[in-house]
């Protein structure tokens, strides 16, 4: 049994301020939305987990929790 994960969308306006992921976001989802997951993986689909939009660095996890106010809510984390 798989677990569910918890993404929040996001318009692929909100990702100027990151110019990878934006331009990721303009050849996959240039109308959006956008789906920014748990582990900072961004989709095109709430269903599909490809393709994706990943970057480890301190910069993309910053830009997600402090310019996007990402966090996964404590009723559901």
């Amino acid at each position: 049994m798989s677990m569910l994960r918890y993404s929040r969308a996001y318009s692929p306006e909100a990702l100027k301020g990151f110019e990878a992921a934006s331009q990721w976001a303009d050849a996959h989802a240039p109308v959006g939305p956008l789906f920014l997951w748990e582990d900072l993986s961004l989709t095109a689909d709430a269903f599909a987990d490809e393709p994706a939009f990943r970057d480890d660095s301190e910069q993309w996890q910053r830009f997600c929790h402090e310019e996007l106010g990402f966090a996964v809510p404590a009723d559901v984390g």
